[in-house]
């Protein structure tokens, strides 16, 4: 299995995007970075995006490539709670600012809608996916992803701390999980149900005291401005954990079972 980062930020800018993740096969993890990552043959390619959650960040591609695939007569497969069909499925999202591309073009429509509910796994492409609530917004569901050969990672997409009953349901190779501010704005952090390196060192210790082992580590949807300065705290909590831990940057690519 390969993971792309097209996304590893919480902000656009000339060099960071927001959350997106590519799987091999054609399988996307968040729409924050599709359409400005992927070549039209690449976005042809594409068998199924699958959404956390209905935050601007995490959504916003899905009309622009539903563009482009209309345009060729192409579908996708969109997967998500009841809560982010809600957003969208209907107008503005859809059917406001930009055409309903779950009704059109009629003969084919660009976007097929399927509702996931957390705690029930289901099968995309050559994966099996288990949705597991995080603690952010409404509904908010991180990813549980395994492939055919038995590899895994979790995907927590945002979250904020009381991630306990989470860590009792998995054991996977690989962990990706967010970190978006500095330790001087936990309180931010917390209000806002995000990370900070502080906050995150705890989730890690509880997790090696429920599983007896930390999974690799990998962060993403950092805060562009403050990357720097989150970069070393992270270093000084991998120290103290005595593992390593790796701030993702977009085009990073990870193999699992090689």
């Amino acid at each position: 299995m390969e993971i792309v980062f097209l996304g590893a930020h919480n902000c656009e800018t000339k060099t960071t995007r927001p959350s997106c993740l590519m799987l091999s096969g054609g399988v996307v993890l968040d729409a924050g970075a599709i359409t400005s990552s992927l070549t039209l043959d690449e976005l042809y390619e594409l068998r199924a995006v699958i959404l956390s959650h209905a935050h601007y960040d995490h959504i916003k591609d899905v009309p622009l490539l539903a563009m482009n695939l209309a345009y060729g007569l192409k579908s996708v497969d969109i997967y998500g709670s009841r809560a982010v069909q809600e957003v969208v499925t209907q107008p503005p999202f859809s059917g406001g600012f930009y055409p309903d591309f779950f009704t059109r073009p009629p003969s084919a429509p660009a976007l097929r809608f399927h509702e996931i509910t957390p705690g029930l796994e289901f099968s995309c492409e050559n994966y099996q996916i288990l949705p597991l609530s995080v603690p952010h917004s409404r509904d908010t569901t991180g990813f549980l992803v395994k492939d055919a050969g038995g590899h895994s990672f979790f995907y927590t997409s945002d979250t904020g701390s009381g991630l306990g009953d989470v860590w009792q349901q998995i054991s996977p190779e690989l962990l990706i999980i967010e970190l978006t501010m500095p330790n001087r704005l936990t309180e931010l952090a917390l209000s806002s149900k995000h990370l900070s390196p502080e906050l995150l060192e705890t989730e890690l210790r509880l997790f090696r005291e429920l599983k007896g082992y930390l999974p690799r580590i990998v962060t993403l949807h950092t805060t562009p401005l403050f990357e720097a300065e989150i970069k070393t705290e992270i270093q000084a909590v991998a120290e103290r954990l005595h593992t390593d831990i790796l701030m993702a940057s977009e085009g990073l690519k990870l193999r699992l079972g090689e």
